[in-house]
């Protein structure tokens, strides 16, 4: 088993300058994004991010709780949320009665709708002076990136000890 290089001092400091920037952004992102989403959607950030989840395929707690980077707990609590607020179902598994599955109700997917419209709007309103060359470019890097760090020695490390792989 071969292992690659370790990054020289200056590829280690531009890692280190993404994630400032990243982390930034992401502040400016949340900082546009939360309070309108709420407004509209009456839904908060984490509630929007495990109903995002679900509505990408995610169709089991533990499965959201990946996908997010969030404590199972947290996921259970919001689901919970979710399902008396009408958004989402839980379904038995009929092979597994211990297991269920999620799923959006009609309101769920209604909600999927005005949350995509509302995002769209506001990501507009804020940063529709971007050109789109420069969204384009970001985007491609930023998906390379998450493609890197999923392949990252901390995430095979997390499956070879839970028993999981990609």
């Amino acid at each position: 088993m071969t292992s690659s290089p370790s990054p020289t001092p200056t590829a280690t400091d531009d890692l280190y300058d993404v994630v400032r920037l990243t982390l930034r952004l992401s502040r400016r992102f949340l900082q546009a994004l939360d309070e309108p989403l709420e407004h509209a959607t009456g839904l908060n950030t984490k509630e929007l991010v495990v109903l995002a989840a679900i509505m990408d395929g995610a169709s089991t707690p533990g499965k959201v709780a990946a996908a997010q980077n969030l404590p199972a707990p947290t996921v259970t609590r919001i689901v919970t949320t979710l399902v008396e607020a009408g958004l989402v179902e839980r379904v038995t598994d009929p092979t597994d009665l211990r297991r269920f599955e999620l799923r959006l109700t009609p309101q769920g997917q209604a909600t999927r709708a005005s949350v995509r419209a509302s995002g769209i709007s506001i990501v507009e309103t804020h940063f529709g002076h971007v050109p789109d060359a420069t969204v384009q470019a970001a985007l491609s890097a930023l998906k390379t990136l998450h493609e890197s760090l999923n392949a990252g020695p901390l995430n095979a490390a997390a499956a070879l000890s839970t028993g999981r792989t990609a």
